[in-house]
């Protein structure tokens, strides 16, 4: 493992001391190569120039020495003058000339001349070979220019010799490096010898043993850093053995959670974006696990009735797009078997991303179908019995304004008037009844389906308006109506909203008995909202959200069996809006406000 550990993180590895030392190394060598590079080639330079001076004199002291000759023209005299300058040492050749570049003499004759030496203007130092310089001085009086002197000299080995010099010069230098490299290798691994403990230490911790600590005592930061390291470890394995703890009480929560979701009566599942199955407790719909974790959401909504399918599929689209959850889903499912249909309620919940993106869907869905065929036969009773209850209700009323009729002409017919008005009250108030339960019962079944259209809600408020007004009025009530200036679209079912308004103003006039009730549409972030308000006797704050349920009278009344309310919630939600009631006690009035979305049904 620890050697899986060297290499892992690089083909490569060298040594900390190596790459602290070979840096400085090649730095200080290419500065000491420079630095006698450039010594070499000033000193060159400087012996060079001092050379070519001594030489030029050496060429002006002969050319003085042979101007007496040339001027009294003695050539033997000339001659031996030439003769003993080229005898001596390190002079190669020795050659006058007259002023038309005629050679008056020469010693020692043993090369050919370069051209530009040969040229009688040539006058100056130039090497001429490897060993070999070249001299041109003047032959002149104050007056005149009798000629010059060409002497040519060798220096055999001169620049050679000076490399050399330089070259053992640099020599002992590089040695005296490669003493101070051993040096400071020597002081570099004394330095991070203690790093190399501390990685022994971390080999040691990455083949598993925490109880491994660093031991140094460079009195430096690598002591602090050891010190550091050792209280990272130390922590690292409290928190080590914390999280073995937590594992195992998450495994054994996970393994307890596991086993009440699979034991759950309920369908549990998830699914991701895409629509895959992530997480199925068990079949359902007459399928397998199996088959629908491997057909995932499209194998879903396609074993749903095509009812159920589409509105499913819209569902999946609201929580995509509002990245909300969705409660009380109705999923219907067709079985192929036994031609029977599977009632589901599901509760939709989206998961989101870091991006708050919708990244997976949770639901769980509850087979209510006993339920459904329970609350079928309770509808179908409640129906059956209201429209039985209709005709000798209705029968009733027939002989109840048959005998008013007879009794026009009876002389008693005062002592009765009470009496009448009675039986008319309770006869009417009897067949609201039976009108308000059929109502609920079709639209729980689902028998009222809304024909929705589209149509402006300020239109169907402005008609609500002018019906109740006669009823608010009769009972010496004030009547408003505040409606949003520009038309509010939406699509709708324009019968079903009457009905519902009209419902809320009928309850307003109701609980109300002095004051007014106020009607207001307005249009608010892309929604609806229609408010009834009125004075009357107020709801009790816990009372708020149970006033819709069926049945439910909270304040005594003489009309109206409680089940308005409940008409209008069911309205509302069938066009996908909502209602609530607020009120600030008894006594304060009561404000029921619908919201809709505008432009959707």
């Amino acid at each position: 493992m620890t050697k899986k550990n060297k290499t892992s993180g690089s083909p490569f590895h060298i040594s900390l001391r190596y790459k602290l030392t070979f840096p400085i190394l090649v730095f200080v060598s290419l500065m000491i190569f420079l630095l006698f590079r450039t010594t070499f080639q000033l000193v060159r330079e400087l012996v060079m120039d001092r050379n070519q001076k001594r030489l030029e004199a050496v060429a002006e002291i002969f050319a003085e020495t042979v101007k007496l000759p040339i001027i009294l023209g003695n050539e033997r005299n000339l001659a031996m003058h030439i003769e003993w300058l080229a005898r001596r040492p390190g002079i190669f050749e020795v050659q006058v000339e007259g002023l038309n570049g005629k050679v008056l003499g020469r010693g020692h004759p043993s090369m050919e001349l370069p051209g530009e030496v040969r040229s009688p203007d040539f006058l100056g130092f130039k090497r001429i070979a490897p060993d070999t310089y070249a001299v041109a001085v003047p032959i002149q009086d104050p007056n005149r220019k009798m000629g010059r002197v060409l002497v040519l000299f060798y220096q055999l080995h001169f620049e050679e010799d000076l490399r050399e010099i330089f070259q053992q010069k640099l020599m002992i230098a590089f040695i005296m490096l490669a003493l101070l490299g051993m040096i400071i290798t020597g002081v570099s691994w004394l330095a991070i010898r203690p790093l190399f403990n501390l990685k022994r230490t971390v080999q040691q911790i990455l083949a598993g043993d925490l109880t491994a600590r660093a031991s140094t005592a460079s009195f430096d930061e690598i002591s602090d850093l050891a010190e550091a390291f050792n209280e990272m470890v130390s922590r690292l394995a409290t928190s080590f053995d914390r999280l073995h703890s937590r594992t195992e009480a998450l495994k054994e929560s996970e393994e307890k959670y596991r086993l009440i979701v699979e034991g759950a009566s309920d369908v549990i599942w998830s699914c991701t974006a895409e629509g895959d199955l992530t997480l199925l407790n068990k079949g359902f719909f007459g399928n397998t696990r199996e088959d629908l974790l491997k057909g995932g959401v499209p194998l879903m909504v396609a074993l749903q009735t095509p009812g159920s399918r589409k509105n499913f599929l819209e569902t999946l689209k609201t929580i995509h797009e509002k990245k909300e959850s969705i409660t009380n889903v109705a999923v219907t499912h067709l079985d192929p078997a036994t031609e029977t249909e599977i009632y589901y309620l599901a509760n939709l919940t989206p998961i989101l991303d870091f991006e708050g993106k919708v990244k997976q869907i949770q639901g769980v869905m509850r087979d209510l179908t006993e339920y459904h065929r329970i609350e079928v036969m309770r509808e179908s009773l409640i129906r059956d019995v209201a429209h039985e209850l209709k005709t000798p209700v209705a029968k009733f009323q027939m002989t109840l304004s048959w005998f008013e009729k007879e009794l026009e002409h009876h002389p008693e017919r005062g002592k009765y008037h009470d009496v009448l008005g009675i039986l008319n009250s309770n006869v009417d108030q009897l067949m609201r009844t039976i009108a308000s339960v059929m109502d609920l019962s079709k639209l729980e079944a689902g028998i009222d389906r809304a024909t929705k259209t589209e149509l402006n809600l300020n239109e169907v408020l402005s008609q609500v308006f002018l019906d109740m007004q006669p009823m608010v009025i009769d009972k010496k009530l004030t009547f408003e109506c505040d409606l949003e200036p520009t038309p509010i679209p939406m699509k709708g079912d324009k019968m079903m909203l009457q009905r519902l308004f009209a419902n809320l103003v009928v309850n307003a006039v109701n609980f109300t008995e002095v004051g007014k009730i106020t009607l207001t549409s307005r249009r608010e972030n892309g929604h609806a909202s229609v408010t009834v308000e009125d004075t009357g006797l107020g709801i009790e704050k816990k009372d708020l959200e149970i006033v819709f349920e069926s049945f439910v009278q909270k304040t005594a009344s003489t009309k109206g069996i409680g089940v308005g309310l409940t008409i209008c919630r069911n309205i509302a939600r069938l066009h996908g809006g909502k209602i609530w009631a607020e009120s600030q006690g008894l006594g304060k009035g009561t404000t029921f406000k619908v919201d809709f979305p505008i432009g959707t049904g």
